[in-house]
């Protein structure tokens, strides 16, 4: 697998873009980083943290999804941009603005400093964007890119998730990451569907490798074990609500092969589709 090493872009070309950011955050009195897709820092903070305390927490802190969350209770106005490498269909980080929030008792006027931190935020998006462009395009993507030996662990981890268990984690489920809500959506649209982790990951602009991982960590299933259970699910209602056949079922939800239908079905579930239909005491 591979991922996009947001660190090498951002020191290629003679530090570049490192450069750019660092002039810009002076010369625009803001403060600004880059994070990666799980919020840890790939960048320097460029700009003037010497404000008291106000930036001292910043300074030491190793993932910044806690400022992105409660950026009030660090007394910083907040915004984000999202960067999106396009030659591989990828987001690879996210380009941060912060500054103090005014002193004053105006919510308008903090609102209004939000709105300009978003506007450098969107600016400078689409500066590293065309550099990464520009770059790519005159040197290649091989030396952005980090290869990953495919892990034993995390084939174990996928082999460990209990299947039984998995309909019962649909109901706990709740996540705030917004690329697996999106993603989540789109396997719940597409359940008539083969869907792979390669196609929903690209809905989301995410590599595989990243994406699995997230996907893991947020909802406490595999992707493959989540897809099973969501098509497990929709076949258990339309077992018991309509007349249609195991095949028709099995066809429905984007089974190539109604065995492989029924002996999923049986695995998640501990019936068989047929024996699931006539039991009238079981509830969905």
């Amino acid at each position: 697998m591979e991922e996009f090493d947001i660190e090498a872009l951002l020191s290629s070309n003679e530090k570049t873009l490192i450069r750019l950011l660092e002039t810009y955050a002076y010369t625009n009195h803001v403060v600004l980083y880059v994070v990666d897709n799980s919020g840890d820092l790939k960048s320097s903070i460029f700009g003037n943290t010497a404000h008291g305390d106000t930036f001292s927490e910043l300074v030491e802190m190793k993932n910044f999804n806690e400022i992105a969350e409660n950026s009030v209770d660090y007394n910083l106005a907040y915004a984000d941009a999202s960067i999106r490498i396009s030659s591989i269909g990828q987001i690879i980080g996210k380009i941060c603005c912060v500054h103090p929030r005014l002193d004053t008792k105006s919510v308008e006027d903090n609102n209004l400093l939000v709105a300009q931190l978003q506007e450098h935020c969107d600016f400078l998006k689409r500066m590293i964007q065309s550099i990464s462009r520009i770059l790519i395009d005159n040197h290649g993507i091989s030396s952005l890119m980090i290869k990953y030996p495919i892990e034993v662990n995390d084939i174990i981890d996928e082999l460990n998730d209990d299947d039984n268990n998995a309909l019962q984690q649909l109901k706990k489920l709740s996540t705030s990451n917004d690329a697996i809500i999106s993603a989540i959506e789109y396997i719940d649209e597409n359940l008539d569907k083969h869907l792979t982790l390669d196609q929903v990951s690209s809905k989301v602009f995410l590599s595989d490798y990243y994406f699995s991982k997230l996907f893991k960590r947020e909802t406490k299933l595999s992707f493959s074990v989540y897809l099973n259970a969501r098509k497990v699910q929709k076949a258990m209602i339309i077992l018991k609500q309509t007349g249609h056949s195991i095949s028709e079922v099995s066809d429905e939800l984007g089974f190539t092969r109604i065995s492989y239908f029924s002996q999923t079905f049986k695995k998640y579930t501990g019936y068989t589709p047929s024996e699931f239909r006539n039991e009238d005491y079981l509830e969905i």
